[in-house]
């Protein structure tokens, strides 16, 4: 008798629309890198101010794996990922941008790392970064501060918060069904600056974050990219304590526990929008590790 493999589980594709016409070719050869067996790939366009999800419906209408989302009802960013997250039928998630670029063994490995590691909730890899037309300067990528090997902390948590720049695991894949039963989707914030990174936080609070580093996509960066013209004041930093305190009452472990990261992020918050960028970077690292340091010798 022969052994039937089993087959591997569902992941879910979203791809968000807007003004993609310029990007069609590279969204075209991410599909067509996919090398996953079992996918399905929703397609969402909620303004409809080109023809682009028109064109890949004519491409890809007759294959099966496919859905197609077109309203003109002028949903955000945050809404409409939220809404292809919410139209996701798979174990796993990605939500791939219309700008990047995603290798064919892409999902394959993240998968894998998933599969291979029931405590993670998101997995992810590195990120080049391109800047198209020097706008944004684009940076060599840096590890997270953490590894595959240590204990899932809120620590480690806090420390992928202010040491690092989580916009980069938000294009890793998700473990869905953990996301839906905690009603854990992307939530809004003012003008919806970083709303990326305070989710991949929030995530964090549920489960590990898994870096693959031999996994890479590619980012690009221009002028009119949705963060481009992202600007980090007292009112942003007013926004992002409701935030991410938000996500630490619902998600975090002990009132004490609350309290220490509210603190540290708090402190990171208000530095940020009050500080120049290099003395709020120091002082926040400076304050997250008398806060942790004093929290482990308590413990």
């Amino acid at each position: 008798m022969t052994d039937i493999e089993p087959s591997p589980p569902l992941v879910s594709v979203g791809i968000p629309l807007y003004r993609s016409r310029r990007f069609l070719e590279i969204i075209v050869e991410n599909i067509e890198a996919i090398e996953y067996a079992n996918v399905e790939i929703i397609i969402s366009d909620r303004h409809l101010f080109d023809d682009t999800l028109e064109v890949l419906e004519d491409r890809y209408g007759s294959d099966p794996r496919f859905r197609f989302l077109a309203a003109n009802d002028n949903l955000d960013w945050v809404e409409n990922f939220n809404l292809l997250l919410r139209q996701s039928t798979g174990k796993y998630f990605l939500s791939m941008a219309h700008d990047d670029s995603f290798p064919s063994d892409y999902i394959g490995a993240l998968v894998s790392a998933l599969e291979a590691h029931p405590d993670a909730i998101l997995a992810f890899g590195k990120a080049e970064q391109i800047s198209l037309d020097g706008f944004l300067p684009a940076f060599p990528f840096s590890p997270p501060p953490f590894s595959r090997d240590e204990a899932w902390t809120l620590a480690s948590a806090l420390r992928a918060l202010t040491l690092w720049h989580l916009w980069i695991a938000f294009r890793g894949v998700v473990r869905r069904e953990a996301v839906e039963k905690s009603n854990l989707y992307v939530r809004p914030t003012y003008r919806n600056i970083r709303a990326d990174i305070y989710w991949v936080f929030g995530l964090s609070l549920k489960g590990r974050l898994c870096f693959v580093p031999s996994c890479h996509c590619t980012k690009r960066f221009y002028e009119s990219s949705t963060g481009a013209g992202w600007h980090f004041g007292i009112r942003q930093s007013l926004n992002a304590c409701r935030v991410l305190g938000a996500y630490l009452d619902d998600f975090s472990g002990s009132q004490r526990d609350r309290v220490v990261a509210k603190t540290v992020v708090y402190s990171w918050c208000l530095a940020q929008g009050l500080l120049p960028t290099g003395l709020a970077r120091y002082l926040g690292i400076t304050v997250r590790r008398l806060l942790l340091g004093s929290q482990s010798q308590e413990g």
